[in-house]
């Protein structure tokens, strides 16, 4: 199949209604996209993209400390080379911890924002590997950015555990609607409010312009 090719049925697809659309996508199994997140090699995802659009992280940062106090205890899942952490650590957070399955990501965080680098914490591989062993509200709060529309549905079970170790507030910044081999869409509202928390605050990115965040983007702050 020719690249044009390639591209004309994928933008085709992508014009289909959700339910066509997933019978032509081909899921994965979760193992195969630890594989690739471990190590991109498709030519996107490249961790030093990660450095760039600083106005998403910033557009983080304004939203948690709307219920954060700088002392709480803060951890990202999928932090990735921690830009959205160093945002945070320069604003005045030290207790900041993430969890990040690409090493190479880790070893390039160490480098560009050594600061940080040294007095966080990093879990270092798939949530899935640490999540259970945290004890109950051990972080005030938890937040995803563009990393639970990743997770596989055989993961799901993260999402108990996330609400289990949020002590003050959960936040979501997630596409909900897109769908590929490595998007699961999901309403996180219902997700997080059918295990008991309560959303307080919902951003739809479709009326609120973040650079590299699109529609399909909603932002939303959950407390118990």
């Amino acid at each position: 199949m020719s690249e044009r090719v390639g591209r004309l049925i994928k933008k085709t697809i992508g014009k289909l209604p959700f339910f066509i659309r997933k019978i032509y996508t081909k899921r994965k199994k979760r193992e195969e996209l630890f594989d690739y997140w471990t190590s991109p090699n498709d030519g996107n995802n490249n961790p030093t993209e990660y450095l760039k659009c600083r106005e998403r992280s910033a557009f983080l940062l304004n939203l948690i400390t709307k219920y954060l106090d700088k002392k709480d205890r803060v951890l990202e899942i999928g932090c990735n080379v921690g830009r959205n952490l160093n945002e945070l650590f320069c604003a005045g957070f030290n207790n900041l911890s993430g969890v990040e399955i690409n090493k190479n990501a880790i070893e390039i965080m160490k480098t560009v924002y050594p600061n940080m680098a040294q007095v966080i914490k990093i879990y270092q591989g798939p949530v899935e590997n640490f999540i259970g062993s945290f004890e109950d509200d051990s972080f005030d709060s938890v937040y995803t950015m563009a990393v639970l529309e990743h997770i596989h549905t055989d993961s799901e079970f993260i999402f108990s555990h996330m609400a289990r170790i949020a002590r003050k507030i959960l936040v979501t910044i997630e596409d909900e609607r897109g769908v590929s081999w490595r998007h699961f869409p999901r309403n996180y509202k219902k997700v997080f409010e059918d295990l008991g928390m309560r959303q307080i605050e919902e951003i739809s990115l479709k009326q609120t312009k973040v650079e590299g965040l699109d529609k399909k983007f909603f932002a939303r702050v959950f407390k118990k």
